[in-house]
């Protein structure tokens, strides 16, 4: 009986384990790489989970400070157990200004050239209140001067 009970804790422990490293480093390092030849700037955690008595996980925001003149990537790779894909929001106050999710498509990245510095919203989400996990990084592709923001 002691075996079957250390034995079964021992799995416990071990799945715990395993299924928190799928939100873990590994998946900040595939995340890393898919980033590219930008500046690493920032990473953000998603792991969105569903409390017994919601139908829905709901959102989760950080605030970021861009800056002028700067191109901005934000990549993101989603954990092998998500049911759905994460969904990035970059919002302006209340004004959407960029979504990996337009027309139906999801993407695995947004860009945006910020044209004032200020604090910006990251709003991260899995389509239809899904739970999941999945890792973000901001990165700096590219910094313009002032004669080259006249585009």
């Amino acid at each position: 009986m002691k075996k079957i009970l250390v034995i079964a804790i021992l799995f416990v422990t071990v799945f715990s384990v395993t299924s928190h490293a799928q939100c873990g480093d590994d998946l900040l390092k595939v995340a890393l790489k898919e980033m590219g030849d930008a500046q690493y700037m920032k990473d953000f955690t998603i792991d969105l989970k569903k409390a017994k008595k919601d139908t829905k996980t709901g959102f989760k925001k950080f605030s970021v400070i861009l800056n002028s003149r700067s191109h901005y990537k934000f990549n993101t790779v989603n954990s092998i157990g998500n049911p759905e894909k994460v969904i990035i929001q970059l919002y302006d106050g209340d004004k959407l200004i960029a979504s990996n999710f337009e027309g139906g498509k999801m993407y695995s990245a947004i860009e945006y050239i910020c044209r004032k510095s200020k604090v910006y919203n990251l709003v991260f989400s899995f389509k239809g209140g899904e739970e999941g996990c999945s890792k973000s990084v901001m990165s700096l592709v590219k910094q313009y001067s002032a004669g080259e923001m006249n585009f």
